[in-house]
């Protein structure tokens, strides 16, 4: 990845080789799909059947160390893993990286099948102890874990790392208020803002059916844009307001995302549960969403849930001064170390390595 202005090249926590550990070069097959997943799977030195977790990227196109802003958190996480005992499997999204297929036009049920597809394929190597596979997902990637957990009665465990434990309508709402305040908006332009936001996303997973949504948000886009003061009209043209923004929200797996509502799966999902956010991340917000996590997992009758906030900390488990998105480059720190250790001492106690 090009280090582009803001963006520091400075990664101390990146590991470099030799490693203790095997590393292999995988692809796997999603039959339903029909398309070929690449991914590097590494397991601890010795003979035997190791536990296993599957990393699971977030929104947008990545590839298999999860790469934004040069940073490499995948790596970073998979490599701390595998030194404590635990195989990992990471893999570039579909139309990313050596992984075929498109990306463009996937939803998050598509990107349940290819991490459901890495489970299958954990299942059958020899390496690999079938009873002790979980799941990492970060993100979105929370979201496609709690699809696989209530899909998979195998699934041994899993991890969501700022995962949303809330509907994406609530996801969304929390976040354009927190990001609306880190640009330092006055309260009243927040409000308004959130007021805008909460219309489009409700209007959004109410009509299901995406050719009259499509005509519903022009419509409602053509009121917004007739509301705005004639300076900002100036500099926009009705034309354009209306049309990029319908083109913002109207990718599948942008919809997918608002639609999801965690209570369908809460139910079936029967394995131990960790969910960790940071208290400064203003994309998935920690409070709401590690609330729903529990709430809604205990209700479903699932009290082997773990949920944990860390102070200080953004969407990417760094610690943080601004605590904007644009800051996540600017920052030398991949992933705090804690939240390695966390995260490590859990899946080894899932595991059985530790007790």
């Amino acid at each position: 990845m090009t280090v582009c202005s803001g963006v520091s090249a400075q990664r101390p926590q990146e590991p470099k080789p030799p490693f203790p550990y095997a590393t292999e070069e995988v692809e796997f097959e999603n039959t339903i799909d029909t398309l070929t997943l690449a991914g590097t799977f590494s397991k601890p030195q010795g003979n035997g059947k190791f536990p296993a977790v599957i990393l699971v990227t977030g929104s947008g196109p990545q590839n298999r160390n999860e790469e934004i802003m040069g940073h490499k958190p995948f790596l970073v996480l998979a490599d701390q893993l595998t030194r404590n005992g635990i195989a990992v499997l990471r893999y570039d999204d579909r139309g990313v990286g050596n992984s075929t297929g498109t990306y463009s036009g996937a939803s998050i049920s598509d990107f349940a099948r290819d991490a459901k597809t890495a489970f299958e394929y954990l299942l059958l190597r020899p390496d690999v102890d079938a009873k002790r596979i979980g799941l990492i997902g970060h993100s979105e990637g929370g979201q496609i874990g709690q699809i696989v957990a209530a899909e998979q009665p195998g699934l041994a465990f899993l991890v969501a790392l700022a995962g949303p434990g809330v509907n994406g309508v609530d996801v969304m709402i929390a976040q354009t208020e927190a990001v609306n305040r880190s640009m330092g908006l006055p309260e009243k332009m927040v409000t308004h803002n959130v007021g805008i936001q909460r219309s489009l996303m409700e209007l959004i997973a109410e009509e299901t059916n995406d050719d009259m949504l499509r005509v519903k948000l022009l419509q409602r886009l053509q009121g917004v844009y007739a509301a705005l003061d004639s300076n900002t009209k100036k500099m926009v043209k009705a034309e354009t307001f209306v049309n990029s923004g319908v083109q913002k929200v109207m990718s599948k797996e942008f919809l997918s995302i608002i639609r999801h509502d965690p209570q369908h799966f809460y139910p079936k999902i029967k394995c131990p549960v960790l969910a960790l956010n940071g208290t400064r991340d203003i994309q998935v917000i920690y409070d709401i969403n590690l609330k729903g996590w529990e709430n809604g997992l205990k209700q479903a009758g699932n009290n082997n849930i773990t949920t944990r906030s860390f102070e200080g900390l953004n969407h990417l488990f760094q610690h943080c001064k601004a605590c904007t998105v644009p800051e996540y480059g600017q920052l030398t720190e991949t992933i705090s170390p804690e939240t390695l250790d966390v995260i490590t001492a859990w899946v080894q106690q899932q595991s059985g390595i530790t007790k």
